[in-house]
């Protein structure tokens, strides 16, 4: 059941990078050095389920998921700071009210309780279980 919900999981996160990826591309919306934290903190976050998928549960890659998604949710809630104050703005395009950056620091929030549900219902390998 978790390699389901691994991928599943690894499907949302790469569905995050493609619309970011489309608006960059597509739509001419550079990301600024903080946007581009945060994708990094994405792609990091989706090799550390890829590990569990490729070589089996480990408590130690989903370690991995859930420290970067901690790291790159500083990042994003450091850029919500910055917007935050009237009458400084935003930066880019909004989707569904929220702007990029905000649903970066709630998908994160995602991958944290994600993680920690994994970590509670999944049983830890036995010897040779690997």
């Amino acid at each position: 059941m978790h390699r389901t919900l691994d991928t599943l999981a690894l499907f949302g996160l790469s569905a995050v990078l493609l619309v970011a990826f489309y608006y960059q591309f597509a739509l001419g919306e550079l990301p600024c050095p903080l946007c581009a934290l945060q994708r990094v903190g994405f792609i990091v976050a989706g090799v550390g389920l890829m590990l569990n998928l490729r070589n089996g549960y480990a408590p130690a890659n989903y370690g991995l998921v859930l420290l970067t998604s901690v790291a790159a949710a500083c990042a994003s809630l450091r850029q919500i700071a910055l917007h935050v104050v009237p009458g400084t703005g935003a930066y880019g395009s909004a989707l569904f009210g929220w702007h990029f950056y905000t649903w970066a620091f709630a998908g994160y929030g995602a991958l944290v309780v994600y993680v920690g549900a994994m970590l509670l219902l999944v049983p830890a390998p036995q010897g040779g279980e690997r």
